[in-house]
C-alpha cells in the first residue's frame, strides 16, 4: 500500500507506579455543546482557569495561570510507569493538546497511558456523568451541585453592563468566584479518584480498541464546505416561502412548521385527529383519498419543511475544523452492547437518498440557488436531505473506500441460535451470489412455502422475506412490524407472517426461551457459577448480571433482582441507562428473550465491526467513519483495493470461525 499503516500501541500494564487524575475548568466564547470538544479546544479564546490533579492518594492541589508547571506532569510525560486518568479523558487531553502544551509549556502524556472513567461506566452499563454515576454507586464524595452552576455561568461570556461596549467580550473573573471554581475543581477530582478506584479498568482488548476510536475522532472526516454551505442557503431561503403558506392556510394560526401543537389544533378544527406529526404518521394520514386539500397542504408543509437531515448542516459546519474536517464525532461504547453512538452530528442518523439521480442533485443543489433547485423539484427540502450524505467528501488526491456488512444481524442471530438452514442458506448465497438464493428471498421461500430459488430479490415477496427478519427476529409481533411497514398488510396478514416465520425458526424461537431461563438461572444462582446457553455464558457477579459473549467480552447489567408478572413467570430487571435516564429496564417489567437476544446479536455485531476496524486500520486504510455495521476510510487515489478491504472486512474471528460473514463495498470522492 502507498499509505503508511497506522499501528495502536498495546495498552501499558495496568499495575503502574503512580496514577495522575486530573480535571480541568475552562472559559471561551464558543459554545462547547455546539462545536463540540476540538474546536472549543483549539478556538483562540478558550482560556484554562484551573488545573485540578492529585497522584494516586496524596493531597489534590491547584495550578492556575502564573504558577510554575506541576513537576507531576513532567513526571507523567517521561516516566513509563506512570498512567493519566480522567472523566471523559478525551476532553483533558484536547485542553493539554491545545492550551497547555502550545501555550504553557506542559508535556504530554503518551496517549497509550491514559485511561478513561467514563469509558469504564460505559462498558458497566453505569450513567456516564460524573455526578449520576458518584449517586448511582453511593460515592463518599459527590458532585458539588451549586460549584457546578458556578462552572457553567463562568465558562461562557457574560452579558455587557449598562455603561460597557455591548460587542466587547466580558468574563464572571472576579476572585471569590475564580476561588470558589477552584474548589469545585478539586471536588471533582476528589470523586473522580474515589470513582476510578472502584471501577475495573478497561480490558486490554478494550483498551487498544478505546485509544484506536480516540485516533478516528481525532482524524476526523471531511465536509465538503462549499457544498454544505450552498445547501443551507437553499435551505434558509426554503423556510421563509413555506412559513408564509402555512400562514396563509391556516388564516395564521400557524406561522412557521415547528409549531406542532398550533397545527395539531388546526387539524383537529379541520376534522384531522393526529397525536403526532413526525414523518412516519403524515405520511400515513397522506395516504388517504379523502383529506380536503388545505389539510393536505399544511401536511405536506410540514413533510416538506421539517426534513431533520437538513438541520444537520449547521451542525456539520459549526464542528468542522479550519481543515474541514469533523472531529470527536464517534462517542465509544455509546449503547449498553458496546455499539459506538454518535456526537454532535450525529452520523449514525445521516437520511439514506431516495432519489434516483443523486449527482443532479447534488449539482442543483451546489448551486445554492433557491428558485433553481425549485424548478427541478417540487420538495427543495427533501432534496437537501438526500443530499446530506455527500456533504461527506475526500479531500483533494484522495477517495473514500468503504465497506458494509451483508445482514449481518440476520446472520448472527441464525449463528447464534444454530438455525442450521438459515445459516446454510446464507453460506450457499455467499459462494454463488446467485440473486435467487439472496437470504431474503430463502426467507420469503420458507415463509410462503416455495421452493427454494423461485423467488426473485425485486419481488415484493422477498421484502416480506426481510421485514421478518427485523421484525420477528427478536420476538416481536404487530407492533414491531409496523416500524418497518407502517399499513401494506392488514393486521391478520401480519399475525399470519408472523406464525409463519416462528414456526420456519424453531430454533430462534427456541434461543429466546432458553436465554431468558438463564438470565434467572443465573440470578438464582448468586455464587458466581456461570450458566451457559450456548454459545454464551451469564453469570451474576456483585451487582452485576453479565453476559459473556464467544468473544469473551462482557455486557453488564447493573443491579439485577427478579420480580414476577401475573403469571408467576420470573424476569430479571436491571438499571438501564435507555433514553437518557439511569432507571429500571422496560418501566420495571424486566427483560424478556427477545431483550437478551437482541442484546447479545448486536453485541457480537459489534465485536466482529471492532475486530475489522483493528485490522483495517493496521492495513494503511485510515478509518474516517464508521456507522452502524459500515467502516470508511480515507486513502490516496490509487493506492486502494476493494477486494482487500472485503478480505479484511469479512475475515473471520478466531471465536466465530463457522460464522458466514460477508460485506458490500463502494470507492469514491463523497
Amino acid at each position: 500500500m502507498m499509505h503508511e499503516p497506522h499501528r495502536t500501541a498495546a495498552p501499558t500494564d495496568i499495575a503502574t507506579a503512580h496514577t495522575l487524575h486530573r480535571d480541568y475548568e475552562a472559559r471561551s466564547k464558543v459554545d462547547l455543546r455546539k462545536v463540540g470538544a476540538h474546536v472549543y479546544a483549539a478556538d483562540p479564546s478558550t482560556e484554562i482557569l484551573w488545573v485540578g490533579y492529585v497522584v494516586d492518594d496524596g493531597p489534590v492541589q491547584l495550578w492556575r495561570l502564573g504558577d510554575p508547571i506541576p513537576p507531576e506532569y513532567f513526571e507523567a510525560a517521561t516516566n513509563p510507569s506512570w498512567c493519566a486518568v480522567a472523566h471523559n479523558d478525551g476532553f483533558e487531553s484536547l485542553i493539554e493538546r491545545y492550551v497547555l502544551h502550545p501555550r504553557y509549556g506542559f508535556l504530554l502524556i503518551p496517549p497509550e497511558r491514559h485511561r478513561c472513567t467514563m469509558a469504564a461506566c460505559l462498558t458497566l452499563g453505569l450513567p456516564a456523568k460524573l455526578g449520576a454515576v458518584a449517586d448511582t454507586l453511593g460515592l463518599v464524595h459527590r458532585k458539588d451541585a451549586a460549584g457546578e452552576r458556578l462552572m457553567h455561568l463562568m465558562s461562557r461570556p457574560r452579558r455587557s453592563h449598562k455603561e460597557e461596549d455591548p460587542f466587547g467580550l466580558y468574563w464572571f473573573n472576579d476572585e471569590e468566584r475564580l476561588q470558589r471554581l477552584g474548589a469545585y475543581c478539586m471536588a471533582d477530582v476528589e470523586v473522580e479518584r474515589e470513582l476510578d478506584g472502584r471501577l475495573p479498568p478497561l480490558s486490554d482488548s478494550e483498551q487498544v480498541l478505546w485509544l484506536l476510536s480516540n485516533v478516528i475522532n481525532a482524524r476526523g472526516f471531511h465536509i465538503d464546505r462549499r457544498f454544505a454551505q450552498a445547501a443551507r442557503q437553499i435551505a434558509k431561503a426554503a423556510a421563509p416561502e413555506i412559513d408564509t403558506e402555512l400562514a396563509g392556510i391556516t388564516g395564521g394560526v400557524c406561522t412557521g412548521i415547528n409549531q406542532i401543537e398550533r397545527m395539531k389544533g388546526w387539524l383537529e378544527a379541520q376534522g384531522c385527529m393526529t397525536p403526532a406529526l413526525d414523518r412516519d404518521t403524515i405520511e400515513k394520514l397522506l395516504g388517504d383519498d379523502a383529506l380536503a386539500a388545505p389539510v393536505r397542504r399544511v401536511l405536506e408543509l410540514r413533510l416538506d419543511g421539517a426534513q431533520a437531515a437538513t438541520k444537520k448542516i449547521d451542525a456539520l459546519l459549526a464542528r468542522a475544523d479550519a481543515d474541514d474536517r469533523v472531529r470527536g464525532a464517534f462517542r465509544f461504547h455509546g449503547a449498553s452492547t458496546g455499539r459506538w453512538s454518535g456526537e454532535g452530528v450525529q452520523p449514525q442518523n445521516l437520511k439514506k437518498a431516495k432519489i434516483k439521480d443523486l449527482d443532479s442533485a447534488i449539482a442543483a443543489v451546489a448551486t445554492g440557488d433557491y428558485s433553481h433547485v425549485k424548478k427541478l423539484y417540487p420538495k427543495p427540502l427533501a432534496v437537501i436531505g438526500d443530499c446530506s450524505r455527500a456533504m461527506i467528501s475526500a479531500t483533494p488526491g484522495h477517495v473514500l473506500i468503504g465497506a458494509d456488512f451483508s445482514s449481518i444481524e440476520s446472520r448472527i442471530l441464525a449463528w447464534i441460535a444454530n438455525e442450521v438452514w438459515k445459516i446454510d442458506a446464507y453460506r450457499q448465497f455467499d459462494a454463488t451470489q446467485d440473486p435467487k438464493l439472496e437470504p431474503y428471498c430463502t426467507t420469503a421461500c420458507v415463509i410462503y412455502r416455495r421452493p427454494l430459488g423461485s423467488i426473485a430479490k425485486d419481488s415484493p415477496e422477498r421484502k416480506v422475506g426481510k421485514t421478518c427478519d427485523l421484525a420477528f427476529g427478536y420476538q416481536g409481533g404487530l407492533r414491531a412490524w409496523r416500524k418497518f411497514e407502517p399499513d401494506q398488510f392488514s393486521d391478520a396478514e401480519v399475525e399470519l407472517f408472523k406464525n409463519e416465520w416462528r414456526a420456519t425458526h424453531l430454533r430462534i424461537k427456541q434461543f429466546w426461551s432458553d436465554i431468558d431461563r438463564a438470565a434467572v438461572a443465573a440470578m438464582c444462582v448468586r455464587d458466581n457459577s456461570a450458566v451457559r446457553c450456548g454459545r454464551i455464558k451469564l453469570e451474576c457477579a456483585g451487582m452485576f448480571l453479565r453476559i459473556e459473549l464467544p468473544s469473551g467480552r462482557l455486557l453488564s447489567y447493573p443491579f439485577p433482582r427478579l420480580t414476577q408478572d401475573d403469571r408467576g413467570k420470573h424476569h430479571v430487571v436491571y438499571a438501564d441507562n435507555g433514553a437518557g435516564q439511569f432507571r429500571d429496564c422496560r418501566n420495571g417489567q424486566g427483560a424478556y428473550g427477545g431483550v437478551w437476544t437482541e442484546n447479545v446479536v448486536s453485541g457480537i455485531a459489534r465485536d466482529i465491526l471492532a475486530e475489522a476496524m483493528l485490522r483495517i486500520d493496521a492495513a494503511g486504510y485510515p478509518i474516517v467513519m464508521h456507522v452502524h455495521d459500515e467502516i470508511v476510510a480515507e486513502v490516496p487515489a490509487g493506492s486502494a483495493s476493494l477486494k482487500e478491504f472485503i478480505e479484511l472486512m469479512t475475515r473471520n474471528p478466531s471465536w466465530a470461525p463457522d460464522l458466514p460473514i460477508a460485506a458490500n463495498a463502494w470507492m469514491g470522492p463523497r
